[in-house]
């Protein structure tokens, strides 16, 4: 009678600990069944037994949670927050917003006013305008563009231009890397904005100054070095490899800019002498971190999701603590 109220206590609490993973009750019975030998062989349960189960339960459990959890800062999620506000009220996607610049003021790690300035000057910051998001605790409390109210209709006519004007920039830069056209227009200039559309390959480019070429070579080793210096008592602390880092920051750009399976297959790891992968010991608020760059790009041109994103990883527990997308479409591509 004893062996039998244990017994059904320990498959009890065996149909808990696996009812989180991806398993049937049949599935969990045979479990149980296979551990303790099932109908064929009656058998008490002993300790030894217990313990095996226990075991196989913490070795099944270990599975479930391969998977890796994304942590993001507080300001991390303000910015998705905030840019998924511009989406739902303007139409302003990610990729549009690689026209402007994103900053945050008043952050106190509760309260964040999100604001998104024109990489651009004079007439065509005019056009464009600035978008400002105040996010608290996670909730949206307003969403505004400074041009709210003035007519974008018209095309690049209009005398604001919004979501649809943006949308047809973000097309003609992909394949033209010209993004001076729009200041013209913008300028009142009678430009055709729509000219040489026809994507044509890059040729070889002549390496008309190697000395200093070879200079500036010297100086990012230079600079690297020195770097990778400063990191180390960060990398010291660090309790995650560096390549558990740079999962986690993949993982954070997937998760955070919802990329499908044929975006995540060009997004790769980026670490050169302009783009440094560093550990840092001030990192986000002199918090140790690792500063990291992932690339994706096409060989067909720019698609959505291409660009260069930046990442920062919180060595001591893995949090996001920065992440940044530059469709890199502002920068004539």
């Amino acid at each position: 009678m004893k062996d039998n109220r244990l017994e059904q206590r320990i498959q009890h609490s065996l149909n808990a600990e696996l009812s989180g993973l991806n398993t049937t009750s049949w599935q969990r019975n045979q479990f149980f069944e296979s551990a303790t030998g099932g109908n064929k062989v009656k058998r008490k349960l002993t300790y030894s037994l217990v313990l095996a189960i226990v075991l196989l339960l913490i070795a099944a459990t270990a599975l479930a949670y391969t998977v890796i959890t994304i942590v993001f800062s507080p300001r991390v999620d303000a910015y998705t927050i905030a840019n998924r506000a511009l989406e739902e009220k303007f139409g302003v996607n990610s990729s549009m917003l690689g026209f402007f610049s994103r900053d945050s003021l008043g952050n106190d790690e509760h309260r964040f006013t999100v604001i998104y300035v024109p990489q651009f000057e004079d007439a065509l910051a005019a056009k464009l305008g600035s978008y400002r998001v105040v996010v608290s605790d996670g909730i949206v409390e307003s969403v505004s563009w400074s041009l709210d109210g003035i007519s974008t209709d018209g095309g690049f006519d209009a005398d604001a231009w919004g979501a649809e004007q943006l949308a047809e920039m973000v097309h003609i830069v992909s394949v033209t890397h010209n993004t001076s056209r729009f200041a013209k227009k913008a300028s009142g200039e009678d430009i055709d904005l729509y000219a040489d559309m026809e994507r044509t390959p890059d040729g070889d480019t002549e390496d008309v100054f190697p000395e200093v070429d070879l200079q500036i070579e010297k100086e990012m080793a230079l600079y690297r070095q020195a770097v990778e210096e400063a990191g180390k008592s960060s990398e010291a602390q660090s309790r995650f490899t560096r390549d558990e880092l740079i999962e986690l920051g993949r993982q954070g750009i997937i998760e955070a800019y919802h990329l499908d399976a044929e975006q995540q297959q060009r997004l790769t790891f980026y670490d050169t002498d302009y783009f440094i992968a560093y550990y840092s010991t001030i990192g986000i608020d002199n918090r140790p971190t690792f500063n990291m760059n992932f690339q994706s790009w096409s060989e067909d041109g720019w698609q959505e999701g291409d660009g260069v994103y930046t990442v920062v990883v919180n060595v001591l527990d893995g949090t996001i603590e920065y992440l940044e997308y530059d469709t890199t479409l502002a920068g004539n591509g």
